[in-house]
């Protein structure tokens, strides 16, 4: 406490205005912060796997509703591991980072950080040497330290304190972010030559200096993001920064104390070890205070979640609606599943999960949605028009009259032969000639009349395409043209009288 309330003497008092205070964050306080959702960065996650540990919010855990004594229970799944999920609570209490150093210390001393530090340094040791081979193996096996430190890095931010786990799929799933992380200091690399060029060398140097302040910055925007070019956005990094505050400037101390750790440990006490040792415990030592430096970051992307916010860092493509804040128990639960598999990058298991569950009968407009999105996507045209007729018949169902007539002209656009089912075309045709697309309704009407020439719609049919024909594309004599075959073909037809009546109007204007 002490220690903490001397940071803000020194650092707060010369800058203490209301604004300045209400965006940086005191040391002694707690901040209470919200484990995040494993898909979801912004969202509170509310459940917990006991399998696989990941952190889900309500509109990514599987519910399933089932009623027991008259009564509606729902139970929680996770949605990848198919085992029933532990409630979490609403909020964590997480205390500062600087209260918590000795523990980020003990961090990497877990059997699985040790692990990995044991291996990747007898590993180094073994492929050290000149030579472009040894060399590209030397760079292997740091990108490994590098991507199990993002990966605690990640994991970390959504409240686990535990390393990760070493697997294929830890070490090597994303391993483009440690490309991306060489990219980010090639691009300061390069900027800060060119501003040595044109503004001289103080203006040089104070550039770097910044720089190089913002790599913490921009590394948690990256793992948060997975997003080079926005770890690389001032607009991006620079606000999450002044968000932390002056903790921020603490949190870089610190990193530069561990990232020139190894350098003291060798100097003072490798050197004096025998010979045989010094290339193991320096490779052993530069990656336990990698890991140490990344759990950090990771802590306090965790502690001040809420104060930073994630909004400008969402993956938009795949982001859902961030209002829907209501029990989703009724809904499909399948959807969920579809929706992680798509963030995941599966759209072909997603596809594949839809076949399997639904059996090619799609029930509802939602899911219809997403089959069609992914059938578009991979770009399986003739699934994606087979399939159009049953999202179309939904549509009409809904009667969302806008996306009706985008989806059927988009399809009529994939093939000129495209019909839609009889059940959606007079509501499609009715839309389409709302939307001021006259020619395409009378071409729904016309389908639908060869196609079902038997069809008790089909006098209306003709009727309706009639009065599209007058109405909207101004040609009376084809309209007359039709109407009297209306009533020859269908003399005793209910509609009949309404086909007179209009013919009867059509001849007095």
């Amino acid at each position: 406490p002490e220690f903490s309330k001397g940071i803000q003497d020194i650092f707060i008092r010369p800058f203490s205005t209301k604004n300045l205070t209400a965006y940086c964050p005191m040391y002694g306080r707690n901040h209470a912060v919200k484990t995040v959702c494993e898909y979801h960065p912004t969202k509170p996650a509310e459940w917990i796997c006991p399998s696989c540990n990941n952190c889900f919010c309500r509109e990514c855990i599987d519910n399933r509703v089932v009623q027991q004594y008259g009564k509606k229970k729902v139970f929680h799944f996770c949605p990848k591991c198919n085992v029933e999920a532990e409630r979490m609570a609403f909020q964590n209490s997480a205390v500062g980072f600087w209260n918590r150093l000795p523990k980020f210390f003990i961090y990497p001393f877990h059997p699985r950080a040790l692990i990995l530090m044991a291996s990747t340094s007898v590993a180094a040791v073994l492929v050290s040497g000149p030579g472009l081979f040894r060399i590209l193996l030397q760079f292997a096996i740091w990108g490994v330290v590098l991507k199990y430190s993002f990966s605690a890095l990640k994991t970390t931010a959504r409240g686990n304190l535990t390393p990760p786990k070493i697997n294929l799929e830890t070490i090597s799933s994303d391993f483009d972010m440690v490309f991306k992380q060489i990219g980010i200091y090639l691009v300061i690399g390069v900027a800060f030559a060119k501003v040595l060029q044109s503004a001289g060398i103080f203006i040089g140097l104070l550039f770097l200096g910044l720089a190089i302040l913002s790599v913490p910055a921009m590394i948690i925007v990256l793992v948060a993001t997975n997003s080079f070019l926005r770890a690389i956005n001032p607009v991006v990094f620079m606000p999450m920064a002044w968000r932390i505050g002056w903790a921020y400037l603490l949190m870089y101390l610190f990193l530069i104390f561990l990232g020139a750790a190894p350098a003291v440990l060798g100097h003072y006490i490798i050197a004096f070890l025998p010979n045989s040792l010094h290339g193991f415990l320096l490779s052993m030592a530069e990656t336990f205070y990698t890991i140490v430096s990344y759990h950090l970051m990771g802590y306090v992307l965790f502690q001040y979640h809420e104060e930073i916010g994630y909004e400008v860092d969402l993956d938009d493509e795949y982001i859902l609606t961030e209002d829907s804040a209501s029990d989703k128990s009724d809904e499909n639960p399948l959807l969920n599943r579809i929706d992680i598999l798509v963030k995941e990058g599966n759209i072909d298991d997603a596809i594949a999960l839809i076949k399997d569950e639904t059996g090619g009968v799609i029930p509802d407009l939602d899911l219809a949605e997403r089959y069609y999105n992914l059938l578009k996507v991979k770009q399986l045209t003739p699934q994606m028009l087979e399939h159009g007729k049953v999202y179309l018949e939904h549509l009409a169902k809904a009667n969302q009259k806008q996306r009706l007539c985008e989806v059927y002209l988009e399809c009529a656009s994939k093939d000129a032969t495209f019909k839609t089912a009889p059940s959606a075309s007079f509501k499609i045709a009715s839309a389409l000639n709302e939307a001021g697309k006259a020619k395409a309704a009378i071409g729904v009407y016309n389908n639908f009349i060869k196609e079902n020439p038997m069809n008790p719609l089909t006098p209306k049919a003709y009727f309706l395409a009639a009065s599209v024909i007058n109405d909207q594309l101004k040609n009376p004599t084809k309209a007359v043209r039709i109407l009297k075959g209306l009533i020859k073909k269908y003399p005793k037809h209910d509609i009949i009288p309404y086909v007179q009546k209009y013919l009867g109007q059509i001849h007095t204007t």
